[in-house]
């Protein structure tokens, strides 16, 4: 599973964002949205919950509330960083869970989804019912992926800046 937020600009996640959303409905075969949590930080730092409905309809009604318990819940932050070699527990040392008032500037939006990666449960479960162990796993930042010219540069501070 990964906690995955996406900030822009503004109350509502542009049109981009908001086809790829889409996309990941469609492919049910390596991600499944589990839920999603969209808010806002208004001008005077205070974040509220915005209804987006338009964007995952195929949601239940009450999409967001696994998120929210994940954000709100005591000693959430400690939960994600934790791993075991094992086997019990997590598979690999997660980041911790963001504060949003730290995170998110004023006037700005942000989609947070609980995203379950399908092809992975083979591969978890395999390193879980063996003698392997999980050592560590990251995700690899746009300058790097430049650098093994494995991603296309961009001169966009846009595009830049929405990668990190």
């Amino acid at each position: 599973m990964q906690l995955l937020m996406i900030g822009f600009k503004g109350p509502q996640p542009p049109d981009e964002v908001r086809k790829e959303l889409d996309h990941l409905l469609v492919d049910h075969n390596h991600v499944r949205v589990i839920d999603m949590l969209t808010l806002v930080m208004h001008r005077n730092r205070t974040v509220e919950r915005q209804q987006a409905r338009d964007l995952l309809p195929a949601l239940p009604a009450d999409s967001g509330n696994l998120v929210d318990r994940l954000l709100r819940g005591a000693g959430a932050a400690a939960v994600m960083g934790d791993s075991t070699s094992g086997g019990a527990g997590f598979l690999f040392r997660g980041d911790k869970i963001p504060q949003l008032r730290q995170h998110m500037q004023p006037g700005t939006g942000a989609v947070i989804l609980l995203l379950e990666h399908l092809w992975a449960v083979p591969l978890r479960d395999a390193v879980a019912e063996s003698d392997a162990f999980p050592v560590t796993d990251a995700w690899i930042g746009r300058t790097a992926l430049q650098d093994l010219n494995l991603m296309p540069s961009t001169t966009s501070s846009a595009a830049g800046h929405a990668a990190r």
